[in-house]
């Protein structure tokens, strides 16, 4: 149920990501460019579009003119989420919608004069990856709160003569210390003279209605220096060099709304009563910076009339992250009209930093197979990635752990394309394609309905272009993906001692996803 948190035990400061989201920083989607979009990704078998730079780099040597394009991108999701709690408890539905919109990809070719055969160098920037998703959620919650997670050990607090506090050296007790601060936790001294616990929550008493939004954005990009060369008759070597940029902002908002089963609810702070929950509000958030670099290598040949194969190889990608992080902002809204809060003023810094980290991807291998005759071309293709060995590392933190989860976690995958395309001899095209993208993890999700899902991603695409004359062409494409997630509001701490009775027991929230996410691009290219 909880396996998408790969890792619980990360220090404060490195609590923003989750395997899942150092994962989608590595993936991609199937396709860069508007003709590329249109056959569900570019030709491993090696073909003269400027997508060739993200897929083969050897196919740029079949280039016969040179060319610059540019590709607009429109960006549309949908997720539908379905909220549970237990397995036998109601289920509350919603839908939610986001958009966003931007250069696609531009990009260029030259090809230089030889004697014979072939020798072109090109350069472009490619939008690789677009994490654009909004997801809301919300329902009655009869077994749990998010205000049980506040709840700190008895190692994460001390008491002296002026109350209780929260040692600055203990990094686990962030949390407890700014849900204290803004009011969704109280401390009683006469529970602590008697030696019994003397922390309640806010929600003490259950139901209470939760309501949260999840707000994903940003983008991955690659600049792209790259070339190809014809080293033999019908045997074209392509190498690339490329530069990785990126941003990625995660923001979850959950709201506690009191039933009326905790009026009696109170904090003194200050030397001033709040009396009764009317709600809570706990926001956490995080962005991520990327930087990064590898090197791509391809191989495409003829081996026989119409028929085309082709290789490629890319090492490791090695990536930068820098990621400004807020463990959270907590607001307490009371019956009588006052509120409490922390982290809402710039000068409350607790749970606020910024940590940074490396990725290594693992290696890809891919492999093309194409038939073309100038007006029908069948395009098929194969990537090999191990993602056992995507690999994490820091000057400031120690992510043994972590990589051995990810060893024993994830599994490699084949990714498969392939797609048609029909033109007419200086004249239209119209192309279509279909794309499948396993899961790496080897852990299934359950949803509300009983059904086993992975999160493998699906894609269907259709494209076209239309010569204007013989240097300018439009291209069209559309691809929709299709995939299922799964989101945990909360988890429980596993620390011993913990303030919870069988906390492992305790059912949390469990957010079912269906994630439909649909692109267009329009490109125009020119040869000259």
């Amino acid at each position: 149920m909880l396996g998408g948190l790969l890792w619980g035990s990360l220090s404060s400061s490195a609590r923003g990501q989750t395997a899942n989201d150092v994962l989608s920083f590595s993936l991609r989607t199937p396709a860069p460019s508007a003709r590329a979009l249109g056959l569900s990704g570019g030709s491993t078998a090696g073909w003269a579009d400027l997508s060739a730079m993200t897929s083969n780099p050897a196919g740029l040597g079949y280039y016969t003119s040179s060319e610059v394009a540019g590709n607009l991108n429109l960006f549309l999701s949908e997720d539908a989420s379905t909220y549970q709690v237990a397995a036998d408890g109601p289920t509350f539905a919603q839908e939610n919608e986001g958009s966003s919109a931007g250069l696609g990809s531009v990009a260029g070719v030259y090809t230089f004069p030889t004697r014979q055969g072939s020798f072109v160098l090109g350069a472009g920037y490619t939008r690789t990856q677009t994490f654009e998703r909004s997801l809301s959620y919300g329902g009655t919650n009869q077994s749990s709160s998010i205000t049980d997670k506040f709840l700190p050990t008895s190692s994460e607090y001390a008491v002296d003569s002026l109350g209780v506090f929260f040692p600055d050296d203990v990094a686990s007790n962030i949390l407890s210390f700014v849900a204290f601060q803004g009011g969704a936790i109280e401390f009683f001294q006469q529970e602590y003279d008697e030696g019994n616990y003397p922390f309640e929550q806010a929600a003490f008493f259950l139901p209470i209605r939760q309501e949260g939004t999840v707000q994903r954005e940003g983008r991955m990009n690659e600049i792209n220096l790259s070339g190809a060369v014809e080293a033999a008759a019908n045997l074209m070597v392509g190498l690339s060099a490329n530069f990785t940029t990126g941003r990625y902002q995660f923001e979850h908002e959950l709201t506690e709304i009191d039933q009326g089963e905790n009026a009696d609810y109170e904090v003194l702070r200050g030397g001033q009563f709040y009396r009764g929950l009317d709600q809570m509000t706990f926001r956490e958030r995080f962005e991520s910076e990327l930087t990064g670099f590898n090197l791509r290598l391809g191989l495409s040949g003829t081996p026989a009339p119409n028929v085309r194969v082709g290789f490629t190889a890319e090492t490791p990608t090695w990536t930068t992250v820098t990621e400004d992080f807020t463990d959270a902002i907590i607001r307490t809204e009371f019956r009588d009209g006052q509120s409490l809060a922390y982290g809402t003023d710039p000068d409350e810094t607790v749970g606020r930093g910024t940590f940074e980290y490396q990725i290594t991807t693992p290696w890809r291998l891919g492999a093309g197979l194409a038939f073309d005759n100038d007006q029908f071309r069948v395009d098929a293709g194969v990537e090999f990635i191990d993602w056992s060995n995507l690999d994490l590392d820091s000057d400031s933190f120690d992510f043994l752990d972590a990589n051995d989860r990810i060893e024993d976690s994830f599994g490699y995958v084949f990714n498969l394309r392939g797609g048609v395309e029909y033109s007419i001899e200086d004249g239209p095209a119209i192309r279509g394609g279909v794309a499948h993208r396993p899961d790496p993890r080897q852990y299934d999700i359950t949803f509300a309905d009983g059904e086993t899902y992975d999160r493998a991603r699906t894609f269907f695409s259709l494209g076209a272009s239309y010569p204007f004359n013989e240097r300018m062409t439009v291209d069209i494409g559309w691809m929709q993906e299709r995939s299922r997630d799964q989101f945990v509001p909360y988890d429980f701490p596993d620390s011993d001692p913990t303030p919870l009775p069988n906390p492992d027991e305790i059912p949390v929230p469990i957010v079912d996803e269906e994630v439909t996410r649909n692109q267009f691009q329009i490109g125009l290219r020119y040869r000259f």
